[in-house]
C-alpha cells in the first residue's frame, strides 16, 4: 500500500492507546466466538440429525413410557428397517458430579440405527453376546479411565436400582459421552411395575421418502390405546428440545449485541481522539496537495489495521484455547466445542465492520475541513 508506512507510524504514535484498543478487540471477539460456539452446539442435534432416523415417544410427554411390545409391531410397518428401544436409565457413576448419559438399547440393532458409532467388530460381538455388556464413548474413557473388561456400577434414582456392567467396547463418533447397555438386562433388573416398558423407540427407515408415511402409520396404529404415540424425524425431535432453549438463545444473542455495541463505542472513541489530535496535520497534508478522499482513507486504513490485528489475535487465541482444552468433556450434551469456520469468518467480518464504522464520521468531518479551518484548530 502506498501510504502503509505513514499509517503504521500514526498507529504507533500512541502505543498505549493502540495496545488497549487491540486488547479490547481481542477480549470482545473471544467472548463473541465463545457465545457463538455455544449457540452452535445448541443446534447441532438438529443440523446433524440422520435424515432416515425417526423417534417414537408417548404423545403426552417423554415422562410416560411405552409398552416394549410396540417394538415388534413397528418393525412390521412397511419401510421400517430397524427398531430399537432407547430408554433413559439416568444412572450415576460413583458420584453425581460424574453424571453422563446412559441408555438401554438392543445391542444387536444399535449399530444399524446409529451408523455414526464406530467400534471394532470383536467389541461389537462382545457387547451383543454379554447380557451385562456395555459400551462407552471415547470421551468417557478420557474422563473416567474406563477400559475394556472393567466392571462399573451405575445407580439410577429413577428406578431406585443399582446395576453392574462390564465394559465390552469403546466407540468413537456421535456423542462419545454416552454409555449403552442391553435393554433386556435392564428389564430383568427392574421391579414389576417398571418391566416391559421403554422410554422411546428409535426407527431406521429404508428411505427419507418413507418417513412421513411411517410416522402417520405408527401413530394411527396406537391412536386409541392407553399409550398413544408421537413419531417424528430425529431433526424434529431435536428441534423440540432446542425450542425449549429459546429464551436462553435470545439472551445470549443480546449479550453478543451488547458486546458489539460496547466495542464499537470504544473504537469510535479511540479513533475520534486520534483524528482530533491530528487536525492541524490534516491542514498541512491538504496544503501539500493531498485530496479529501486520500486523507479520509488514511484514517480508515488505520482503523482497519487495528481491527485486523485485534481480530487475528482474538480468533487465533480462541482457536488455540478451544483446540487445546476440550470443553465438551465437561459440558453435558455438547459433542464438541470447537469454533466453526463460519463463526470465525463472521467474527473477522464483525471486526472489520467495527473498524470501518467507528472511524467514518470522524474521518469524513476532518477531511472535509478547509486548509484554514484545519490549521486554526486548537484540538
Amino acid at each position: 500500500m502506498k501510504y502503509s508506512k505513514l499509517i503504521l507510524k500514526n498507529i504507533l504514535r500512541n502505543k498505549r492507546r493502540t495496545f488497549l484498543t487491540i486488547s479490547s478487540l481481542v477480549v470482545s471477539l473471544f467472548l463473541i466466538i465463545t457465545l457463538a460456539t455455544i449457540l452452535t452446539e445448541f443446534t447441532r442435534g438438529s443440523k446433524e440429525a440422520n435424515p432416515m432416523r425417526l423417534i417414537t415417544r408417548h404423545s403426552v410427554s417423554l415422562a410416560f413410557p411405552l409398552p416394549v411390545a410396540y417394538q415388534q409391531r413397528i418393525a412390521a410397518v412397511p419401510g421400517v428397517k430397524h427398531v430399537t428401544p432407547f430408554s433413559w436409565f439416568g444412572g450415576i457413576y460413583k458420584d453425581e458430579k460424574n453424571f453422563f448419559a446412559n441408555f438401554a438399547v438392543d445391542p444387536r440393532i444399535l449399530r444399524d440405527i446409529t451408523p455414526e458409532v464406530k467400534m471394532p467388530e470383536d467389541q461389537w460381538q462382545g457387547f451383543i453376546n454379554d447380557r451385562q455388556g456395555a459400551i462407552v464413548g471415547q470421551k468417557l474413557v478420557t474422563l473416567h479411565g474406563f477400559s475394556v473388561g472393567q466392571r462399573i456400577t451405575l445407580k439410577s434414582p429413577i428406578y431406585n436400582a443399582d446395576m453392574e456392567f462390564i465394559v465390552r467396547g469403546i466407540y468413537t463418533g456421535g456423542d462419545e459421552k454416552t454409555l449403552y447397555f442391553s435393554h433386556e438386562y435392564l428389564n430383568e433388573s427392574l421391579p414389576d411395575w417398571a418391566k416391559d416398558k421403554v422410554g422411546t423407540l428409535f426407527i431406521m427407515a429404508s428411505a427419507p421418502s418413507d418417513i412421513p408415511r411411517i410416522s402417520q402409520t405408527v401413530d394411527s396404529m396406537f391412536l386409541n390405546t392407553d399409550a398413544p404415540t408421537k413419531t417424528e424425524s430425529e431433526r424434529e425431535f431435536a428441534q423440540s428440545f432446542e425450542a425449549m432453549m429459546g429464551s436462553v438463545k435470545q439472551f445470549m444473542y443480546g449479550i453478543m449485541a451488547a458486546i458489539t455495541f460496547s466495542l464499537l463505542l470504544v473504537m469510535a472513541n479511540t479513533m475520534a481522539m486520534s483524528v482530533r489530535e491530528r487536525t492541524r496535520e490534516v491542514g498541512t497534508l491538504k496544503a501539500l496537495g493531498f485530496q479529501r478522499g486520500t486523507i479520509a482513507w488514511l484514517f480508515v486504513g488505520e482503523s482497519l489495521l487495528v481491527a485486523t490485528v485485534g481480530a487475528a489475535l482474538g480468533i487465533g487465541i480462541a482457536v488455540m484455547v478451544f483446540r487445546s482444552i476440550d470443553l465438551s468433556l465437561y459440558i453435558p450434551n455438547f459433542i464438541s466445542f470447537i469454533p466453526a469456520p463460519e463463526t470465525l469468518a463472521a467474527a473477522f467480518a464483525l471486526a472489520l465492520f467495527v473498524g470501518v464504522a467507528s472511524v467514518i464520521y470522524s474521518a469524513r468531518r476532518v477531511s472535509g475541513m478547509t486548509i484554514a479551518e484545519a490549521l486554526r484548530s486548537t484540538e
